[in-house]
């Protein structure tokens, strides 16, 4: 068993909706330090700062046993210590640090979802218009079906495609543009936004779609519209080049030991769906970022991600049968769900051969958590579960005063007039 190894990198400042450094200092004038002893790690209410130690126990726990993992927790919008155990290679023993990247797989989803909703909220596309508009030259299985395809389908999950089309594919050499030239033999299941349809390769053409509305290519546009904005300072997209020694390495367990396996980077070729590599200094901006904690894009948009428009199974979204789950479905990039009556939970995971990755947060309360390790535990959304089930916890409540959570948009009309 390999010991854990916590390590305290985050500096304890309050940002009045300001970017924070790779440090964990604030940047730029907005900042401000505390005024006074509410806004410090230990301010909080004894009682409510021992159940916070006690969750990152629990978290302390889930990383033990693996190569590496790195963690941050944000509790009403005070950032806890970065968190951060084992290593990079068990083949070298490189310690994992906070610049440390980790392929996030379909976590990156939610960079996708939030370009999209930027170039909405700039003027170059509107979530509700026609795919054949603006991909003409796709050919699919039924003419008919797929007039009614809008962007957002795409973006929620309910294109009405067969769930995973060509997924198998992605994993084979064929290239992305030779899966596409295929798109006509994936039959349709039901008509656009009428059930859930998890993919892969149909939800990248928002990448496509991207680059013919405002002529940059994804990668670019991700790159200059939020990394840059946010300090996500060692993020890419694809097979960006990257200090080899910041790169965590692909574990996988044979016979009761992890060896390192090499990267599986074929699903860069979906980059919108499972492209984005990021450390957890990054990944510390994007969870503040999406808790509007602090600047980097508009905060509209970003509320607009985070509403229900598609009902699915807790199964659909790999949650156990357990009744406090409940109004599981898919927002715009990530899943949503209330737990124990508690609405407003955002929560997507990530997994590729030797990676995980795990974000969770609940907008209303400012909290949230990301968790990511370059190996691959079984079952590791129970522990986003597990911060659910402790923010919804009767011992919290009280003191977190969340008041009435995320309204959801309606189902039937997401966008409103469109």
């Amino acid at each position: 068993m390999l010991s854990s190894r916590a390590a305290s990198t985050a500096t304890r400042v309050a940002c009045n909706r300001a970017p924070v450094g790779a440090d964990g200092k604030c940047l730029g004038a907005r900042c401000r330090r505390p005024s006074g002893a509410a806004q410090r790690i230990n301010a909080f209410e004894p009682t409510l700062e021992v159940s916070i130690r006690e969750f990152e126990a629990r978290i302390r726990a889930q990383a033990q046993d693996l190569p590496g993992a790195a963690a941050v927790l944000v509790i009403k919008g005070n950032v806890r210590p970065l968190m951060l155990f084992g290593f990079q290679s068990m083949t070298d023993i490189r310690p994992i640090t906070q610049e440390t990247v980790f392929q996030l797989a379909s976590l990156s989803k939610s960079f996708a979802a939030t370009a999209i909703a930027l170039a909405v909220n700039d003027g170059h596309l509107q979530w509700g218009a026609p795919l054949v508009k603006h991909l003409p030259e796709l050919n699919w299985s039924d003419a008919r079906r797929a007039k009614k395809l809008r962007l957002f389908h795409l973006a929620y999950q309910s294109s009405g495609l067969m769930p995973h089309a060509y997924t198998n594919l992605v994993e084979d050499v064929v290239s992305y543009n030779n899966i596409l030239n295929r798109f006509h033999e994936v039959p349709f299941v039901c008509d656009p936004g009428a059930c859930y349809s998890y993919q892969n390769v149909v939800f990248s053409l928002l990448g496509d779609v991207l680059m013919q509305a405002t002529g940059m290519p994804y990668a670019q546009f991700v790159e200059q519209r939020l990394f840059a904005p946010l300090a996500m300072q060692t993020a890419s997209v694809g097979r960006a080049p990257s200090r080899i020694d910041h790169w965590a390495s692909a574990h996988v367990l044979r016979e009761d030991r992890w060896v390192v396996v090499p990267r599986n980077q074929r699903y860069y070729k979906v980059a919108p769906a499972a492209g984005v590599n990021a450390s957890i200094a990054d990944m510390r901006q994007w969870l503040l970022a999406h808790l509007d904690l602090i600047v980097g894009f508009p905060r509209a948009p970003i509320a607009q991600l985070q509403s229900r428009y598609i009902a699915n199974e807790p199964a659909d979204s790999h949650y156990p049968k357990d009744d406090r789950i409940s109004k599981v479905g898919y927002g715009l990039g990530w899943r949503v769900f209330a737990f124990s009556g508690l609405d407003g939970f955002t929560h997507h995971g990530g997994y590729v051969r030797g990676m995980r990755s795990e974000m969770i947060f609940h907008r209303a309360s400012k909290s949230g958590l990301v968790f990511l390790t370059n190996s691959e535990p079984a079952a590791l959304n129970r522990l986003s579960l597990a911060f659910a089930e402790w923010l919804s916890g009767p011992q919290n409540a009280e003191t977190l005063a969340w008041g009435d959570g995320i309204k959801q948009a309606p189902s039937s009309a997401p966008f409103g007039d469109l």
